[in-house]
């Protein structure tokens, strides 16, 4: 009896690191790409595999020689990712690239190399990894908001095509408690704005306080397990219960109020405000900011 093949993104550290060790216990033979192979469970089956995925035009030759040498997956998860904290006015292009693709590009490409792949063999699910924010925007991270937005459209969009097989989950995780304080990157400026500190002290707290990699991998578990395609939410109950619900009821209008209340931003906004830098291999290594 052939094992079941499982390949993730970030599968090094975060939430990557705790679904590799909930899929080896399953059975499952796992293949994690990072650009740090030199982390990961000791088993033999575990496979770290070195690839940036940010070198987006050498994605779907990766893609597609992994699946010639050790086989179409039977899952594949979309789990990389990072985020950058920066007001819009001092927000670097380059962090701007990055973001589109490690949260857009490189999942969607794999997608596109490996889903007909799985549609051929009538086998198959992609998993997605989404956030909360795209019903609840993260302050002072427009563009982690608006790839993990466009990340799960493309999801739903995939669901609309491919019926049967693949599955595709779109899995919009809350905050996840990570190392991501001390292994994020932080760049600041002398004068740090109310709404700047305000809004980073409030992630914080809300990442101590938030669901441990361990119960979050098992969220993840939990939606294979329905065996049909969909959108599921994870984290606390807050998270994947409340906040959901009353997302179908709240206007726009007071949910932007309640954001902004939320991470205490006030309508007075100065330029020479505090910037955060945080880029981390998601894993949600940002899996930090997971919400």
């Amino acid at each position: 009896m052939s094992v079941a093949i499982a390949l993730i993104t970030g599968g090094s550290s975060g939430i990557g690191l705790a679904l590799s060790k909930l899929l080896i216990g399953k059975g499952y033979h796992v293949y994690s790409v990072s650009r740090n192979p030199k982390r990961g469970p000791l088993s033999d089956q575990f496979t770290p595999l070195e690839f940036d995925l940010l070198q987006r035009e050498k994605i779907s030759d990766f893609a597609q020689s992994f699946c010639k040498e050790h086989g179409v997956p039977d899952l594949l998860v979309n789990n990389a990712g990072c985020g950058a904290f920066f007001e819009w006015a001092n927000f670097p292009e380059s962090e701007i690239r990055n973001q589109i693709d490690l949260l857009f590009s490189a999942p969607i490409l794999m997608c596109r190399s490996i889903a007909p792949l799985m549609s051929d063999q009538k086998k198959g699910v992609i998993v997605n990894l989404s956030s909360l924010a795209t019903l609840y925007p993260l302050p002072f991270m427009p563009l982690y908001n608006a790839g993990k937005s466009a990340l799960s459209s493309f999801t739903e969009s995939m669901m609309l095509e491919y019926s049967n097989s693949p599955r595709f989950v779109d899995l919009r995780m809350g905050d996840v408690r990570t190392d991501f304080n001390q292994s994020a990157s932080k760049e600041k400026n002398k004068h740090p704005s109310k709404n700047c500190s305000n809004a980073w002290n409030q992630i914080e707290k809300q990442l101590n306080d938030s669901i441990s990699t361990q119960v979050a991998a098992q969220q993840i578990w939990n939606s294979l397990e329905k065996n049909d395609s969909g959108t599921f939410y994870g984290g606390t109950f807050l998270h994947s219960r409340l906040l959901v619900i009353a997302s179908r009821f709240l206007p726009s209008r007071l949910r932007t109020k309640f954001i902004k209340l939320w991470y205490g931003i006030t309508n007075q906004f100065h330029n020479n405000d505090l910037d955060y830098r945080i880029c981390i291999e998601q894993n949600f290594d940002i899996n930090r900011i997971h919400l």
